[in-house]
């Protein structure tokens, strides 16, 4: 009797403990996951590309290129998971000292697009008066250009219709009131 007490005790134990253990493991199994799917790391080719787009970018306007920093990336990273996992993938800008451009896309892109899509608001800047054109959008092109920026990281994720959603991260920051980009 004494002995059968202590055989079920141990064997609830271990049941107990399995589940523990199984349940644990499936937990982790979807976090991982659900993260891997919705994080689209940037192959090296792609940093290179983004890095030499903006360079291409800032070389015909006369300004110093721009080197490629991890911490940026980082950031970028962060923030564009965060978009499409909290944000339903919704094109927000968070408060930073950094400089940020955002691209969204409902299909698939690729570095130099991305680029050449933000640069494409160089039609709609006005050196002289270093404004917008009336109801146009210029600030993706002037941070991507701006002369005192020297860090750029980038970083995209995947959204949970497939969408692209794509964040590059300036130090320091362009855009600046009452000074032009170059």
């Amino acid at each position: 009797m004494k002995y059968t007490k202590i055989f079920i005790k141990n064997r609830v134990l271990f049941i107990m403990f399995f589940l523990l253990v199984f349940l644990t493991n499936c937990s982790n199994y979807q976090y991982k996951n659900a993260t891997k799917r919705y994080y689209a790391e940037l192959s090296a080719s792609e940093k290179e590309e983004l890095l030499a787009e903006h360079n291409k970018w800032r070389a015909k306007v006369g300004v110093s290129a721009l080197k490629w920093s991890y911490e940026m990336e980082k950031l970028a990273i962060d923030w564009a998971y965060k978009l499409s996992r909290t944000y339903g993938c919704r094109m927000m800008h968070r408060s930073s000292n950094y400089g940020e451009n955002i691209f969204w896309a409902n299909y698939p892109v690729t570095a130099k697009y991305v680029v050449d899509y933000w640069a494409e608001e160089r039609f709609n800047y006005d050196y002289l008066s270093d404004s917008c054109k009336p109801g146009k959008v210029c600030g993706h092109y002037t941070q991507i250009v701006w002369k005192d920026t020297r860090e750029i990281g980038c970083g995209r994720a995947l959204c949970q219709g497939g969408e692209e959603i794509w964040v590059c991260n300036y130090n320091p920051a362009g855009n600046i009131k009452g000074k032009k980009p170059y």
